[in-house]
Parts: C-alpha cells; structure tokens; sequence
C-alpha cells in the first residue's frame, strides 16, 4: 500500500511540472495571456509560433505521462497491475490538469494521457490519434463544408495543425470514439485509462462550450 500512495504522490508531482509553461516563457511568452490562455502544447504554438517549441512542449508532457507509467511499473506491480498502473496515470493527469506549480491552473491532460498510452502500447496512440484526426475533419467538412488548404508546403501543415487544434466539437467526438476503440481492442489498458480520461473530459468541458457558442481560440 506505501508503493500505491507512493507512485499517487511522484505522479501527480511530475504531472505538475509545467513543461508548455516553461517552454512558452523561455520565449518571452505567457499562456495564461495568449490564446486560448491553456497550459498546453497548442497554445505553445499558438503563442510562439515556432515548431520547435511545439516539440519541447510535447516531448515534456508526453514524456512525463509516459515515465508516470514506467515508475509504476517498475516499483509496483507485485500489486494489482490494472490498480497500480490506473493510479499512476490518473494521478500524472490529475498534476498536469491541477498542477501544484501554477497554483491548480493548468491544462487539459490530452498530451500526459497520450504518454500513458504510449508507454502502455506505443502502437495504439497511431489508432487514437487516427480515429481522433478522422471525425475533426468529418466534423469540419460537415460544419465549414469545404477544408481550404492554402500556400506551400508549410502553409499548408499550419492550416492542418489549426484545424486539429481549433475544431473542438470534432475533436471531443474522436476522443469519444477512440475511448469506445481501446475498449473494444484493449479492455486492460481501458480499464487503467478511463479515470484519466475521465479527468481530461472534465477540464474540456468549459473549452466544448465556448466553442458551441462559435468562439474558436
């Protein structure tokens, strides 16, 4: 039981360093005043415009979902594997959602609970992020009738990544689906995931609603 509360506690810690807020302001950046003022990696971009950065902000809150799973793993499972492994990767989103850093004002878990997914079975984020990447822009064709992919090359992978990060109600759609997906193919891992996406859910609901009222930061 020490190991449990143990893994609880260094998850939700990692879960709390803020790597999108640290990246965004090594550029002179502060998300909670730009964007969509979230502490997460598409408001990085948003805010600095710069791919790079972009990356940092991922390889930071992926890695520290990825290495939440990793810690338990490697210290705690002569307990319930399903038990050890759902408490870890509730507890790093729960740190990225609330984190203790930036006084319980952070993100929305999308990016550590990608993590957990990869360290649970790396091949299955491909599967997510195709079921979720599909009904965004399903849900675009349907709502905006046409996808308008302007300009060169760059241009055109900026337009992609607005679309992803900007349609929401597509988005949400997705992550529903691809839940449904990972319950069907990999009951284990949804059982360790669900109270995380749980957590995830929670904190897009006020994002879900500024979108339905037609306001697309």
């Amino acid at each position: 039981m020490f190991e449990i509360i143990l893994i609880a506690i260094l998850s939700y810690l990692l879960g709390s360093i803020p790597f999108s807020y640290l990246v965004a302001k090594s550029y002179g950046k502060n998300l909670y005043e730009i964007g969509s003022k979230n502490i997460g990696a598409a408001n990085v971009y948003r805010a600095t415009g710069k791919v790079e950065a972009l990356l940092m902000a991922v390889a930071g809150d992926v890695g520290k979902g990825a290495f939440s799973i990793f810690l338990a793993q490697r210290f705690g499972l002569q307990y319930n594997p399903i038990l050890v492994q759902a408490v870890a990767a509730f507890f790093v989103v729960l740190g990225h959602n609330w984190p203790l850093y930036l006084n319980f004002k952070g993100g929305r878990g999308l990016a550590s609970l990608a993590g957990v997914i990869v360290a649970l079975n790396w091949t299955l984020i491909f599967w997510v992020l195709l079921t979720i990447g599909f009904f965004i822009f399903l849900t675009e064709l349907i709502t905006q009738k046409k996808i308008k992919l302007q300009g060169k090359g760059k241009e055109k992978l900026k337009s992609l990544f607005s679309i992803f990060i900007s349609q929401v109600a597509g988005r949400m759609i997705g992550i529903g689906a691809a839940v449904i997906l990972v319950l069907v193919l990999y009951p284990i891992i949804f059982q360790i995931v669900f109270p995380a996406v749980i957590l995830s859910a929670i904190k897009h609901v006020k994002r879900t609603k500024t979108f339905l009222e037609g306001k697309r930061v």
